[in-house]
């Protein structure tokens, strides 16, 4: 038996001992061929690219069979290293002590192989079930331009994505987009601007085509109605996968000036299970907010209770509030308050923990996410997500008061200050002959803070505040470290 347990950690060993040496050299050299191919992976292979992979279906059913295949093999050896040593027959209670530890060393050496089969598993079943075949945007996934250049969306400076979290729930009839973040990510640094629309914008105006023409004045309501509009019109944008966000994906590209090349959605009424499913989310609370206390018509009840002011490891639930809560602010305080908890997540979700949650993670995605991100495109984004890690910047720009007037938008303007935000400013050569600029001068805007700017809105929370249209760097802004 000792034999037996050794041959599973050198394979071949019993197969040498018992005299069975053309056997025992096959088996070592498997062994040694498969063992010497992982090293060699692991050593040439970069975690971002082992992370292109781990997204790409085909490659991810490879891993589950040569797991499952492996495992077999490996009970099989440990099952035969024992027969071919000639045991004697045993009984009774010696013979079920055999079983006994062949069959804990079988689960032993079959475990870690099955982990990564089972892993490998989910992996493609997410990635199957929540990201679609076809591509909105032809042209945008990884090498379709024939450059070579291994840059992430070669060819494309910038790539934008619509963050939308929906209110639908078992309290409330239809779906409405109450946060509307369009990421624009440069593909060249991984550097992000998010672009905050808030829900009650009012004199939407209509891009041209079904919509336009289904409104000519512009939309009837708020824009955090577009969706549900959209979905009751079943003429409208037929043979998208979801027709209310491919509604309101079109009317925010159309108001920011710029394309949208995707959308992701959530629902806030999941929202907990998500940020649950990676272990909670670490947040500077800035202002005591009330948990509940106004209810879905408006009325004012009594809280049920407060996230008190600090910095403070949020679960789920507490998130979700922290995301949500309005009662003793504004609609405003809660959007600066949705971009911090995007910073957060973004900095927080690191590979490591996204495994180790992994199984969670999955199924709460399933549940509560949907996309037009195709799976062509995701390589791509893993080597995005992978230089925001790396030192990118995330800035924030929320058109609010008094930005943008919400009852009478100045639709121009939100054009321009987007078309700012993401022109890069070339830099002022310095003349040797100028003197420094004093520390104090009212026009030098400090790039990093240890303290979280004050907030312009009525309820005077510390978040990043709308301040002359110019984004914010959320990383400080936020106080996230």
């Amino acid at each position: 038996m000792a034999l037996t347990w050794a041959s599973a950690v050198v394979p071949g060993l019993a197969h040498w001992i018992a005299g069975r040496r053309r056997a025992a050299v096959v088996i070592f050299s498997i062994a040694l061929a498969l063992a010497v191919g992982a090293i060699v992976l692991a050593l040439t292979t970069s975690r971002t690219d082992l992370l292109r992979m781990a997204v790409r279906p085909g490659w991810l059913t490879v891993v589950i069979v040569v797991a499952l295949v492996i495992a077999v093999a490996w009970v099989v050896l440990v099952t035969g290293s024992y027969r071919v040593l000639g045991p004697v027959r045993q009984t009774g209670i010696a013979q079920a002590g055999v079983i006994l530890a062949l069959s804990v060393l079988s689960l032993l050496v079959a475990a870690p192989p099955v982990a990564v089969a089972r892993y490998a598993y989910l992996q493609r079943d997410l990635v199957t079930n929540l990201f679609p075949d076809e591509d909105p945007n032809s042209g945008l996934a990884a090498g379709r331009d024939g450059g070579g250049t291994g840059e992430p969306f070669s060819g494309r400076d910038r790539v934008t994505i619509l963050l939308l979290a929906s209110d639908a729930g078992p309290d409330r009839t239809g779906t409405r987009t109450d946060s509307m973040v369009a990421a624009s990510i440069d593909t060249h640094t991984g550097d992000v601007v998010l672009f905050s629309l808030p829900r009650n914008l009012q004199n939407v105006p209509m891009p041209p085509g079904a919509l336009r023409e289904q409104w000519p004045n512009g939309f009837p309501d708020l824009l955090n109605g577009v969706y549900q509009f959209v979905a009751d019109q079943p003429h409208l944008l037929a043979g998208a996968r979801d027709r209310g966000a491919a509604g309101i994906k079109s009317v925010v590209s159309y108001i920011l000036g710029i394309p949208i090349d995707y959308y992701a959605m959530v629902n806030l009424e999941g929202f907990n299970d998500f940020i649950d499913a990676i272990g909670g989310v670490t947040i500077n609370v800035t202002q005591r907010l009330p948990i509940g206390g106004l209810l879905a018509d408006g009325t004012r009840v009594p809280p049920v209770g407060y996230l008190e002011p600090g910095v403070q490891h949020l679960s789920g639930t507490q998130a979700q509030w922290y995301a949500r809560s309005r009662r003793d602010g504004t609609d405003y305080d809660r959007m600066l308050r949705q971009r911090c908890l995007i910073g957060a997540m973004v900095q927080q979700a690191t590979p490591v923990n996204v495994l180790k949650h992994f199984q969670e993670l999955s199924s709460a995605t399933k549940k509560l996410a949907e996309t037009d991100i195709p799976r062509s495109v995701l390589p791509d984004l893993i080597s995005l997500g992978d230089k925001m890690h790396g030192g990118s910047t995330i800035r924030s720009l929320a058109f609010v008061p008094p930005v943008i007037h919400t009852a009478n938008p100045d639709y121009a303007k939100i054009r321009r200050l987007v078309h700012q935000a993401l022109t890069p400013k070339p830099a002022s050569p310095a003349s040797p002959a100028s003197p420094a600029a004093p520390a104090s001068s009212p026009t030098a805007a400090p790039t990093t803070s240890a303290a979280p700017r004050p907030s312009t809105s009525s309820a005077g929370t510390n978040q990043p505040a709308a301040g002359n249209g110019s984004p914010v760097d959320v990383k400080s802004a936020c106080a996230l470290g």
